[in-house]
């Protein structure tokens, strides 16, 4: 059974409880109130009727005893009773009835007769032959002793009729009542419920991961409290839902870079292997030698930064600046991918000057590494040029790296540095995965440089690099 019915249901019978309580209250003190006052207006009459009693008595020459026999006691019964709608008796003092004003001479109950000439006045309620009826006897007392007493039956059966009157009223109203607050009550508890069926509505959509729904309660009870206590745990749920997407990504970024920056070192080292084999002068096998192991001592280094950046939980690249030759970090770069540039026919002319700067060189070198790459596998260039010069009025150095390769357009140059999900479509292939410039763009800012360029279709490419010569604060870390 649905919250609502049951709601329904448990209106309906407090609301069937409180008519029915209502109805034998109403009855009860109804009833009660009818008797009281038919017996204060019956000791009222006996007041007016013991006056008149005497008056007789004091008329007629005749004692108080004569007044209680069996000769002037009729006729004194039917005289009170003249203008009266009940019926009169006059009783001695051995309780016998000597005057009627009616045809009861005698009834079974005579407890109120008994009370009366024990000096108390009495009512009772009795039934006879389908008949109710309310007897009050009043003891007769004269010089001070008890000579006999009056009684008064007075039929309920009008009273009756009231009452069941009333009660039929009451009945007809309480039906409509009933209706009117079963019909609010039905539509109380749809306003109560609106509420907890977008609850419902929204606790599905949550299920299956859509966040977005919030409710909106206007009252101020618990309702709204359950419902604000949804939002915020909606609220809740899509923030950590958020920050748990933007830690794997975070950590999928790293990775990727990671893996990345892997492919250089390992291309250099496959580089020189292959170049052993051509080899015949043992100098030129040993200064291949030399950078194999120079390739292999990086790529462990790297591999031991991947490690330690794991265990810390950061997932950080260490950029740490130092005033160093840019110039020498640039020829060493050249030297170990000049059998990449021998294998791909590319000539490479080099032009520098000392300059000495601060930066990180082995951040440096992954991005001259990753823009040498990109050269030879996406320009189609036949010549590649680099050169290094000194710009004393800003304090700079810059390294321009030019090719006559096929060109970018516009919209090309500046989706090369946004994120790898951010492209469309993606630049991936058998070669390149799309996540060394937006590196290298990253690494040039924490060093305090930057990375430009310049290219056109048809006109080649112009990468510039930007190192300061000025001391960096302070070394920073690059999180992704």
């Amino acid at each position: 059974m649905r919250l609502r019915n049951k709601l329904f249901i448990q209106h309906m019978i407090t609301i069937i409880m409180l008519l029915a309580a209502m109805y034998v209250v109403i009855n009860y003190t109804l009833s009660k109130s009818m008797i009281e006052r038919d017996t204060q207006t019956l000791s009222q009459y006996y007041s007016l009727h013991r006056i008149e009693a005497l008056k007789i008595v004091n008329d007629k020459k005749i004692s108080i005893e004569q007044l209680f026999s069996g000769t002037y006691a009729p006729l004194i019964a039917s005289h009170l009773a003249a203008n009266s709608n009940f019926q009169v008796q006059l009783f001695d003092s051995e309780g016998t009835i000597v005057g009627d004003s009616g045809n009861r001479e005698d009834l079974i109950k005579r407890s109120d007769i008994d009370a009366a000439l024990d000096g108390q006045t009495a009512s009772v309620i009795t039934e006879v032959e389908g008949q109710k009826l309310l007897i009050y006897a009043s003891p007769f007392t004269f010089e001070g002793k008890i000579v006999g007493g009056f009684r008064y039956l007075l039929d309920l059966n009008q009273h009756e009729q009231t009452l069941t009157e009333m009660r039929r009223w009451f009945i007809g109203v309480a039906v409509g009542c009933l209706l009117i607050a079963l019909l609010a009550s039905y539509s109380f508890s749809f306003f109560i419920m609106q509420p907890l069926q977008a609850l419902q509505q929204a606790l599905k959509r949550v299920a299956v991961g859509d966040f977005s729904r919030k409710i909106t309660v206007r009252s101020h009870d618990e309702v709204r409290e359950l419902a604000n206590d949804f939002n915020q745990m909606s609220r809740a749920l899509q923030e950590h839902i958020e920050l748990l997407h933007y830690e794997q990504g975070k950590q999928k970024k790293f990775y990727d870079n990671v893996t990345h920056e892997l492919k250089t070192p390992l291309t250099s080292i496959m580089g020189f292997s292959d170049l052993i084999d051509k080899l015949e002068r043992i100098d030129d096998i040993r200064s291949c030698n030399g950078y194999i192991r120079k390739e292999s001592t990086r790529l462990l280094q790297m591999v031991e930064e991947l490690l330690h950046s794991s265990l810390k939980g950061d997932e950080a690249w260490r950029v740490q600046t130092e005033n160093a030759d840019l110039a020498a970090v640039l020829a060493d770069s050249l030297q170990i991918v000049e059998p990449t540039l021998q294998k791909s026919l590319i000539a490479t002319t080099l032009s520098v000057e000392p300059c000495y700067a601060y930066f990180d060189p082995k951040r440096t070198q992954q991005v001259l590494f990753n823009l040498i790459d990109n050269a030879i596998k996406h320009s189609e260039c036949t010549q590649l040029h680099i050169e290094l010069e000194s710009e004393t009025m800003d304090s700079s150095c810059f390294i321009r790296i030019s090719d006559n390769g096929k060109g970018m357009t516009e919209q090309e140059v500046q989706a090369l540095f946004l994120p790898s999900e951010q492209k469309e479509p993606r630049p991936i292939s058998s070669h390149s995965h799309g996540l060394g410039l937006p590196l290298c763009k990253q690494l040039m800012e924490l060093q305090g440089g930057s990375i430009h360029i310049r290219s056109r279709p048809g006109q080649g490419t112009v990468v510039q690099l930007h190192f300061q010569t000025q001391k960096l604060p302070a070394p920073v870390l690059l999180q992704n």
